[in-house]
């Protein structure tokens, strides 16, 4: 009996259960070999012809029966697989498509040199997927059925006849020799028969043969690299064709790059990253035709992304900008203990490289002043002050650092260190698996592997802290393991204080002469802002803001030594008057401020005019919280109102008004009869027009409905309107080029509702205002001569009959109403502010008044309104009720009945539903 077990035992583990084979035991059929099974055998045990029992089909249920149920003893047959199997090949020439990707239910297969594929799968239906590089996409459905095999052909087509793609090797590097590859694909079965090779972009390189298959080329020398890179630094970011419809071309020179100027120059990774591209195009001629492949070199250049600052780290590369002019002959004086040459000096580009800490003054002959420019630029070593966390894990600095920054001046690092700037290097250990070295550039003070100049890469434990684990594996444990165990290199972890100010140490304990002045540490150039937010697609603010009118350079330089302009069209300026604006500082806001700067040091709005880069917020992209000098409520403006509750919007309220003080018809008085009456708004009056003041003949102080957006101003202009794609990743962050997208209006308004829906209705009206007024404007000047005067265009010319004038256009200059006249002999004079258009009397020729002392109130409040609604720039897409308003009102009071039906979106009567100001 133990023997008759044991063979038993031995017969079930040996079984094709085991192994998953087929299963004849299975008497009843039910796909599992058990009881169910034995009971049939021993139940028919003898003869039995025909019986289920009878597996070995010997019409006797007997041993062998026996035997075969308990050798498949719990056998579960394996589910029946079918085969899905094909070939794959090129649509245009029957060619097997070899490598082709094959994708269903999860699983790829890739078909081999013949193009045939196959694949083991269950049975059913499934939607397969072909695909294969150079190739369109091809989706078939196919039907499986169990130990079947079925067979699925498909062609692809190509996506062009021939591809051509080019690839490089080499030394790419000033002088360095690279080869480039013709990579050809024939997908229509032609054959090639030729190469032709040109330089499409960049410095020009040398090149070899350019009619074989693989170029030769010689990279340009350093000296070809470096005028390419001041040309792409004077130059636009991108071209006309990348702009996006909203931003228009510029025109003429650009103001928003590098400028004329004695300087050291800063440079942006964007700019360094352009200069080094050297772009090829290679034509491959077929016997089907000529097609062509477009490939780079991207060459690693000596020199560093650079602030524009005078206090510049040991061992970086200076650049420095001359005004332009005939001649250079710079000269290079050098600190103790330096070997630094200068290179260049006679070009107006010279640069050097700072081998100690120290001053090195670069003089040279300015010739349009006819003295020597003097350029100081500071040299150190970095040092970092990060030296652990408080409880709520913000940075601590050294006291040394603390008791002057924060007690005996302003306090800077309370604010600081609440920042996205104060703990991006935290952050990114703790939670980032991407981040690495890689970011260190911008996220520590002072990496740069090439040199030693005591940046965080050269510390003690750097390469400790790089072995550790921390980096990529993330913990929110990580920034104080690194604080504890790498103290030196956690120093100089995030964005510091010498990121923006420049190094802060001369080595051995010493500080940086430059640490006690402040010129050389501090620069409100966007440039200091630039060689981290300059770098797209994914850190592109400052080639954002060089397409907008707040790079504008050129406005800048005209209006910056302006104590009255110079308080919105400059940096500059902006920061000097805003503190007496909020009343922080004794002064009157209406006032002029000091200029205490020169030409060769304004600038226009940049980065640090609307952001304090102490406290510029903790977050940025969608859920940003950056922060701007004025939010909430304005101060009072120079237009005469406050506006409240407008979010970040008010940091542009401050300078985008009419700035004329109240101008409605409770104020009319105040000016008619005076030179005022004769005032236009300044131009970008924008938040009189959201915010419905400042109009004549209409309601005002009722709040427009778009000043009830949350943040106004920046809801439209940088959060709803992208920025442009190619200098934005996915179109993310906030767009600082300001230009909004006519075709926001319908995220919150209909379907279909864009800018151009208000705004052919209000352009329309505006042109009838301007000719109503064109035409009292006539009537006035006729008025005039025939009570015995002329008129006087500011001793440019006269006007004594009005049969003489063949066209006169309203429209406004320098801050006044004006005309331009052009006479039937088709001179045209002008444009005249109305303050100089003066009322001579004919027969003693003396003035009697300007033009404006004799025109009725209409006429000069029609012309503010004109001007109001004209210089507000959105054509009534910031309040369309009351620019409309503020235009019929005018025509109506000049010529009743003149005005043209009102556009469905606009009440005929201006009934504001709004509470007023405050």
């Amino acid at each position: 009996m133990r023997n008759i077990l044991a063979t038993i035992l031995t017969i079930l583990l040996l079984s094709p259960a085991a192994f998953g084979g087929s299963c004849p035991g299975d008497v009843n059929g039910d796909g599992f070999v058990g009881f169910d099974d034995l009971l049939p055998v021993l139940a028919d045990w003898g003869e039995c012809a025909g019986c289920p029992a009878d597996l070995d089909g010997d019409g006797f249920v007997g041993f062998p029966d026996l035997l075969a149920v308990l050798a498949d003893w719990g056998c579960e047959p394996a589910d029946p697989e079918s085969v899905l199997t094909g070939v794959v090949i090129n649509a245009w020439t029957g060619a097997p498509v070899v490598g082709a990707l094959v994708s269903v239910d999860g699983e790829s297969f890739v078909t081999g040199d013949d193009g045939v594929y196959s694949a083991m799968l269950d049975p059913g239906g499934y939607a397969v997927t072909f695909s294969a590089m150079h190739y369109g996409t091809v989706e078939e459905s196919v039907v499986l059925f169990p130990d079947l095999t079925v067979v699925l052909n498909v062609a692809l087509t190509p996506v062009a006849p021939v591809v051509v793609t080019i690839a490089t090797s080499g030394d790419a590097e000033p002088d360095g020799m690279v080869e480039a590859t013709a990579q050809v694909v024939v997908l229509d079965g032609s054959t090639v028969e030729g190469f032709e090779w040109m330089q499409t972009g960049g410095a020009d390189a040398a090149v070899g043969a350019t009619d074989d298959e693989t170029l030769l080329i010689t990279l340009p020398p350093r000296a070809d690299f470096k005028a390419e890179l001041f040309h792409i630094l004077v130059e636009p970011p991108i071209g006309p064709d990348d702009l996006p419809p909203t931003i228009p071309p510029h025109e003429g020179e650009f103001f928003g790059g590098l400028q004329n100027r004695f300087q050291v120059v800063g440079l942006n990774p964007f700019s360094l990253e352009e200069a080094g591209l050297v772009s090829f195009r290679v034509d491959v001629t077929t016997s089907s035709g000529v097609y062509c492949g477009e490939g780079s070199v991207h060459s690693a250049l000596p020199w560093q992304p650079t602030a524009s600052l005078r206090n510049v780290p040991v061992g970086v590369p200076v650049l420095l900008q001359g005004r332009e002019q005939a001649s250079y002959a710079w000269s290079l004086a050098l600190p103790g203990g330096s070997s630094a040459t200068l290179t260049d000096a006679g070009t107006r580009n010279p640069e050097f490289i700072p081998d100690a800490p120290g001053l090195y003054r670069l003089t040279v002959d300015d010739l349009a002043s006819g003295s020597p420019a003097v350029i100081d630029v500071f040299a150190g070593t970095w040092r970092g002050i990060v030296i652990g966390e408080d409880a709520d894990g913000h940075p601590v600095s050294p006291e040394s650092c603390v008791s002057c920054h924060s007690l005996l001046s302003v306090d800077q690092f309370t604010p600081w260190a609440k920042t996205g700037h104060a703990e991006i290097f935290t952050t990114n250990l703790n939670n980032s698996p991407y981040w690495g070295p890689q970011c260190f550039s911008c996220h520590s003070v002072g990496y740069d592997p090439a040199v030693a100049n005591g940046g965080i890469d050269d510390t003690v434990d750097f390469l400790d802290f790089l072995g550790a684990g921390l980096i990529g594996n993330p913990s929110p444990e990580n920034w104080s393991t690194m604080l504890d165990e790498f103290a030196t290199t956690a120093q100089l972890a995030n964005v510091q204080c010498e990121n923006c100010h420049g190094p802060q140490s001369a080595g051995a304990g010493a500080s940086n002469p430059a640490h006690t002045q402040h010129d050389p540490r501090v620069s409100l150039s966007s440039d200091v802002c630039a060689t981290c937010h300059g770098e797209p697609l994914r850190h592109a603010r400052f080639q954002q803001w060089q397409l907008s009118g707040h790079a504008n350079y050129e406005l800048a330089i005209d209006e910056g030594e302006s104590g009255s302009c110079s308080r919105c069209h400059t940096a500059n300026g902006f920061l000097a008057w805003l503190p007496v604006l909020l009343g922080d500082v004794p002064g009157d806001p209406t006032g002029s401020i000091d200029v205490t700067w020169g030409i060769d040091d304004v600038h226009p709005q940049t980065c640090v005019t609307c952001h304090d880069p102490h406290n510029p917020g903790s977050t940025s992209g969608i859920d940003t919280d950056a922060t701007v000098r004025v939010s909430g409520n304005t101060p009072e403006l120079i237009a005469g109102f406050t506006a409240y509750g407008v979010g970040r919007g008010a940091i542009c309220m401050t300078c985008h008004n009419s700035r004329r003080g109240l101008r409605n018809d409770e104020t009319f008085a105040e000016h008619f009869g005076t030179s005022e009456a004769t005032r236009a708004p300044h131009g970008s009056a924008q938040t009189d027009m959201v915010m419905g003041e400042n109009a004549y003949l209409v309601p005002t102080g009722f709040r427009g409905p778009h000043s009830f957006v949350t943040d106004t101003c920046v809801a439209c202009h940088m959060e709803a309107t992208p920025p442009p794609d190619v200098l934005a990743y996915n179109e993310g962050g906030t767009n600082h080029t300001f230009f909004a997208s006519p075709d926001i209006c319908a995220s919150c308004h209909d379907e279909g509702v864009t800018a151009e829906f208000i705004q052919d209705g209000v352009q329309s009206t505006l042109d009838v205002l301007q000719s109503v007024i064109e035409v009292a404007m006539l009537d006035l000047i006729a008025e005039q001569i025939a009570a015995g005067n002329f008129i006087d265009l500011n001793g440019a010319g006269v006007i004594t009959d009005v049969a003489l004038v063949s066209d006169l256009e309203f429209g406004g200059t320098r801050g006044r109403q004006a005309i331009t006249v052009t006479f039937t002999d088709d001179t045209t004079l002008g444009p005249f502010r109305v303050t100089d258009v003066d009322v001579v009397e004919t027969a003693s020729s003396t003035v009697i008044g300007i033009l404006y002392d004799f025109a009725d109130a209409e006429l000069i409040k029609a012309g503010w309104n004109w001007g109001l609604v004209n210089s507000d720039g959105s054509l009534g897409v910031h309040n369309p009720s009351f620019a409309y308003a503020s235009l019929v009102s005018a025509i109506e009071a000049l010529a009743p009945g003149a005005a043209p039906l009102a556009p469905p979106w606009v009440q005929t009567t201006w009934s504001p539903t709004v509470g007023p100001r405050p």
